[in-house]
């Protein structure tokens, strides 16, 4: 029997107007499902096969629509290229988040993580560059405005409330990582946080509560990017920046520009990062640690971006606004930066400036003001030691500090920890034979699972 199948034709324009290979293509999917934590390993043949009138099952059709929107510097839609992938409203055919009121859009969303029906394919939303630079390029342009409340019923203790949610899911975080804690922050704030925003519409109790319930967004975007599903956490990011420009609070939304250029630089868009990052550093925060979250971010997306004279003019802003705010009191999440925060983007900078004697010096002050429950700063810090020894020819030294990072990766469910593993295997294993590294190797295949 023939073959009902059509060739792909607008898939095939659109890959020569990319001027790509197959295999190009088919590397590029890849990359982009590794960005959401899927293990993909197609090949020309599978394009062969797209070409040829194959449709592959979702994911992969907005995974190559957008591949071919990267390259191409336009949206291409998966219609657009021939495909009949999963629509790019969230899962279950509901609306976009964008075309709701924050509060519905906060529920929508959040639910998906605690609904097994749609958080399959929540969990599958690829990551957008454009967006991102969308993100930007608004930010930079307009200043949040809250609107006039008009009234102050009682709040009773709900603010109260709210904030110690945001402590502890901050606390939880770095003590365990992003993949413990997860469902029930999204439950938190589906089922408690966007009732509680509606129930104040318009009142100025909302307007603090609006910061909080971007605050406690904000947490759960970095707990999914944590675990490596960096589509869905861009769009908590962005939820948390809609809570932010509603409140009308000019940090709260720096706050999150910062994040989201924190993620796209790990993803490896420096250009876009670069342009979140001084959108939010040109944003007018009072507060010194504030200012110095904001610039320390800016100075490592400025060195990854190759301007190392401007990233250390940021790095000794960050620190001069550190230092003028520091004034002893407890450190509370998103009103205080810690030291040893601040030295680990400095030893990032540094690192990307090639200056790798000096970043290990930052480390090392980073691990002294680090406190013993942040596991994961612990763990990445410590990581990070070991590679930078690494380079510098110190493989017993880097044995040490994966010793103490192992330590404190038993403790945690983190995404970025386990990526952290897996580098320790693959530097470590040319020097397997000697027996420090074995030691350290079969340390870590006892605790990991190699990925």
């Amino acid at each position: 029997m023939p073959s009902s199948r059509r060739r792909n034709d607008n898939l095939r324009a659109l890959l020569a107007e990319a001027r790509w290979t197959q295999a190009a293509l088919a590397r590029t999917v890849n990359a982009l499902a590794a960005e959401i934590d899927l293990d993909l390993n197609y090949d020309r043949t599978a394009v062969a096969h797209w070409l040829s009138g194959t449709r592959p099952a979702p994911p992969v059709p907005e995974l190559l629509a957008e591949a071919l929107s990267r390259r191409l510097g336009r949206s291409v839609s998966p219609a657009a290229a021939g495909l009949s992938g999963e629509p790019s409203a969230p899962a279950g055919g509901r609306l976009p988040l964008s075309a709701l009121p924050v509060g519905a859009a906060l529920t929508e969303l959040c639910s998906m993580e605690n609904d097994p029906a749609r958080r399959a394919a929540a969990r599958v939303m690829p990551y957008r560059e454009a967006e991102l630079a969308r993100v930007a390029a608004g930010c930079a342009e307009r200043v949040p405005t809250p609107r006039a409340p008009r009234g102050a019923p009682a709040a009773g203790d709900d603010l109260g409330v709210v904030r110690l949610a945001v402590r502890f899911y901050s606390a939880s975080f770095d003590a365990h990582g992003g993949r413990r804690a997860r469902s029930a922050l999204a439950a938190y704030l589906a089922d408690d946080i966007a009732p509680l925003l509606r129930e104040r519409d318009g009142h100025q109790p909302r307007q603090e509560l609006l910061v909080e319930a971007s605050r406690l967004a904000f947490l759960l975007a970095r707990m999914y990017q944590d675990a490596s599903l960096h589509g869905l956490a861009q769009r908590h990011f962005g939820t948390a920046l809609r809570l932010a420009d509603e409140s009308g609070d000019a940090t709260a939304r720096a706050v999150v520009l910062r994040g989201l250029s924190a993620q796209g630089l790990a993803l490896g868009h420096r250009r876009v990062a670069l342009h979140a990052a001084e959108a939010a550093a040109a944003t007018r925060v009072s507060q010194g640690p504030a200012r110095a979250f904001l610039l320390s971010q800016l100075a490592v997306t400025q060195a990854a971006y190759g301007r190392h004279r401007a990233a250390r003019e940021s790095l000794g802003r960050a620190e001069r606004a550190l230092a003028k705010g520091e004034r002893g009191g407890a450190a509370e999440p998103f009103t205080a930066y810690s030291p040893g925060s601040l030295e680990f983007q400095c030893a990032e900078v540094l690192r990307h400036s090639g200056d790798l004697p000096a970043a290990r010096a930052a480390l090392a002050n980073s691990l002294v003001h680090r406190s013993v429950a942040d596991h994961r700063g612990m763990a990445l810090s410590h990581a990070q030691h070991a590679e930078i020894l690494m380079g510098l020819g110190h493989v017993e030294e880097a044995c040490a500090s994966w010793n103490s990072f192992l330590d404190h990766y038993v403790q945690l469910r983190s995404g970025a920890a386990d990526l952290a593993a897996g580098r320790l295997r693959q530097l470590l294993t040319p020097f397997r034979k000697l027996p420090v590294a074995s030691a350290v190797l079969h340390r870590t295949f006892a605790v990991t699972s190699p990925s």
